[in-house]
């Protein structure tokens, strides 16, 4: 048990620095910063509240919810579909993306910031890929196949 529990959280930690890693080091590439900083296709809301943001919380906030993302992957693993670490992985980063990003990003940067819904749509297909890293990450350390943690 007390193994379970460490391995939930070094992987959700894992998980979540390397996702968080690519996330960070694509958004704030030079072409993608065009996109979504220019003025002429932005919301002004947007582009005032952005760079205020403290982005160290919110990193380590999201990080830590990938421990809670490998909990609930270990609590939902016989039900969640594919048969190999791959398949489960991919659809526990589509779920992850689904649950939690899709609502992020509509909720507040589309409804609230009044972000234009093209852009929003960028920001979501590159957060589809961090999901999928973080997804295949939790599922490599956690897959158990017929009950019995997988040897890689």
């Amino acid at each position: 048990m007390k193994n379970n529990v460490i391995k939930i959280i070094y992987s959700g930690l894992i998980a979540g620095i390397v996702s968080e890693g690519f996330l960070g080091g694509v958004f704030m590439s030079s072409p993608i910063q065009k996109i979504l900083y220019n003025p002429d296709w932005q919301s002004k809301l947007f582009l005032e509240i952005t760079p205020t943001r403290d982005l160290f919380p919110s990193i380590a906030g999201i990080v830590v919810l990938s421990i809670a993302h490998s909990w609930l992957f270990t609590v939902f693993q016989k039900a969640i579909p594919g048969n190999t670490w791959m398949n489960k992985g991919l659809f526990w980063g589509f779920t992850i993306w689904l649950m939690y990003w899709v609502f992020q990003e509509w909720f507040i940067y589309h409804t609230l910031l009044q972000e234009p819904i093209l852009l929003t749509l960028v920001e979501l297909t590159i957060l589809l890929l961090g999901s999928f890293i973080e997804g295949l990450i939790i599922s490599k350390f956690l897959y158990e196949r017929n009950g019995v943690q997988a040897v890689f």
